[in-house]
């Protein structure tokens, strides 16, 4: 959300000007924390894992599948 539509929201809710000038700055400047940074740059990460963790599943499910057919082919050849 960009800090004009913040700022056009306040207002329209009868926020007066002062204050809805110091929330966007607030927010503005918490926007430049390293705290949020690193928070960001976890997220990248997890979404990185959960991309991995995808594959091993459909791997895993493939392998699965391909076993289970063998087992059933041979349990009915005879």
């Amino acid at each position: 959300m960009s800090l004009a539509a913040v700022y056009d929201a306040l207002r329209a809710a009868n926020v007066d000007e002062a204050k809805a000038t110091a929330a966007m700055e607030a927010l503005e400047a918490s926007r430049d924390e390293p705290r949020l940074r690193r928070i960001e740059e976890r997220i990248g990460e997890l979404r990185a894992d959960i991309q991995l963790l995808r594959w091993i599943c459909a791997f895993n499910m493939a392998l699965g599948i391909t076993t289970l057919a063998i087992v059933i082919r041979l349990a009915f050849q005879n």
